[in-house]
């Protein structure tokens, strides 16, 4: 064996852990050898305790170093939390939709994407059901009866004097885009509106997704049963996520140069 200097302070941290001592005596023999007498002097065994780990070692049965963990966070509290109460509502015969909305319903929320990790965790299977209006009241659940009103200008005489939202941060924004005068803006870049909706209401829609970090236009559905998106609409309700495609696929970037009219498909 070579020789080595003296164990450098913080050595002895390391010296009372039994795979450390386990390690430095199978590598002393295996690697740099030692004989079994030596690396079990080195290692504080006996002889025949490092021959026992050496034969464990060959045949398997014997782990060292645990198994390396996966990277990413390794607990979510909420997702644990709200388990139970998850694989209640499935089997209620909710779905991904209908479980998420529920969880924010009763003050704890959780997104449709953990949701569905839980689901797949514990076995559950895709939601398969008709498009009956009594299978489903969730405004998240598409093809179902959603009981909202359809999207047009609201009447902002009719507005409770109280609602409950949880995005009200939403409206903080109203201000920058009264001094920005947005109506103006889509005006000049001739910005197009169809016969319910101004062409303003269709932009403030896509920006409350984006203010909202939704990532897809398809998940607009997450919104709907909040009355604050709406409002930053000046709308009853957002569109749905087919209305806000077809729109989003009407324009082109010429109106953000307003140099020409945006463009249609048919």
């Amino acid at each position: 064996m070579t020789a080595v200097s003296a164990p450098r302070p913080g050595w002895e941290l390391l010296a009372g852990q039994v795979n450390q001592r386990r390690y430095e005596a199978l590598r002393a023999y295996l690697y740099q050898g030692a004989s079994l007498q030596q690396a079990a002097d080195a290692a504080g065994y006996t002889r025949d305790a490092v021959a026992s780990l050496v034969r464990d070692l060959r045949a398997g049965r014997l782990t060292v170093f645990a198994p390396p963990g996966t990277p990413g966070r390794k607990s979510a509290p909420k997702k644990d939390a709200a388990r139970g109460r998850v694989i209640e509502l499935r089997r209620d015969g909710l779905s991904v939709y209908e479980i998420s909305t529920r969880l924010g319903q009763e003050g704890t929320p959780l997104g449709r994407t953990a949701v569905s990790d839980i689901l797949r965790e514990e076995g559950f299977g895709r939601l398969l059901r008709g498009p009956a209006p009594e299978a489903s009241t969730s405004p998240g659940t598409c093809g179902r009866d959603t009981r909202l009103p359809a999207a047009a200008v609201t009447d902002f005489a009719a507005l409770p004097a109280r609602a409950h939202t949880a995005m009200a941060g939403l409206l903080l924004a109203i201000p920058d885009l009264v001094a920005l005068d947005l109506p103006a803006l889509a005006a000049a870049a001739r910005y197009p509106g169809t016969r319910v909706i101004p062409a303003v209401s269709w932009l403030l829609s896509l920006l409350a997704l984006k203010l909202t970090a939704t990532r897809r236009v398809s998940h607009v559905d997450d919104l709907l049963a909040d009355p604050a998106p709406a409002l930053l609409a000046g709308l009853a309700v957002l569109p749905k996520k087919t209305a806000l495609t077809d729109y989003s696929y009407r324009l082109s970037h010429d109106p953000s140069s307003g140099s020409s009219p945006p463009s249609t498909s048919r």
